[in-house]
C-alpha cells in the first residue's frame, strides 16, 4: 500500500495504529512510525490502476533481454521476448509479465489472448501475421499499458 501510494505522489507514514494519538503527533511533525516519500514523478491514474488496482489473469513468461527492455520503463513487450504463458487470458485483460528468474518484472493489459500470445512466442514482427493468420499488433503488450513492478 504504501509503495503503491507513493508512485502516485502521496507521501506515507506507518506507525502504531494502537497509539490514539499517532495521527496528531504525525500531523504535528513528530518523529513517529516509519515515513515513505514519493521518488520522481507520480504515476498517472491509468497506469497505477493497471500496475496496483487490476489483479493478473494470466502471466507473460519473457526472457532476460525483454525483462531488461521492460525493465528499463520505456518499452513495449514485442513478440519475439515472450517464451510462454500460464492462465487464460483474453486480449484486455491485466496479465503479469515474469523474468526468467521467476520475479514479476511488470503488469500491463494483453493485446492478444492467451492462444495468441502463445503462438507467437519468440516471433518477430514480421512473422505476426502468418503465425495468426490475421494481422495483429506488434507488441503483446503496449508501453502505454505496461507498468514496471
Amino acid at each position: 500500500s504504501a509503495r503503491a501510494a507513493t508512485k502516485r505522489g502521496v507521501p506515507v507514514v506507518v506507525a502504531d495504529a494502537r497509539d490514539p494519538d499517532v495521527l496528531d503527533r504525525i500531523v504535528r511533525g513528530e518523529d513517529v512510525g516509519t515515513l515513505f516519500l514519493p521518488q520522481g514523478t507520480a504515476m498517472a491514474s491509468r497506469k497505477h490502476w493497471i500496475g496496483f488496482t487490476l489483479k493478473p489473469r494470466g502471466t507473460v513468461l519473457v526472457d532476460a533481454g525483454a525483462a531488461k527492455a521492460v525493465a528499463s520503463g520505456n518499452k513495449s513487450l514485442l513478440p519475439r521476448g515472450v517464451v510462454g504463458v500460464r492462465g487464460d487470458f483474453e486480449a484486455g485483460d491485466p496479465v503479469s509479465i515474469v523474468g526468467p528468474e521467476g520475479s514479476e518484472v511488470a503488469r500491463g493489459l494483453a493485446r492478444y489472448d492467451t492462444r495468441d500470445v502463445s503462438r507467437l512466442a519468440g516471433a518477430q514482427s514480421r512473422d505476426i501475421e502468418a503465425r495468426l493468420g490475421r494481422p495483429g499488433s506488434d507488441e503483446v503488450v503496449h508501453a502505454d499499458d505496461l507498468v514496471v513492478v
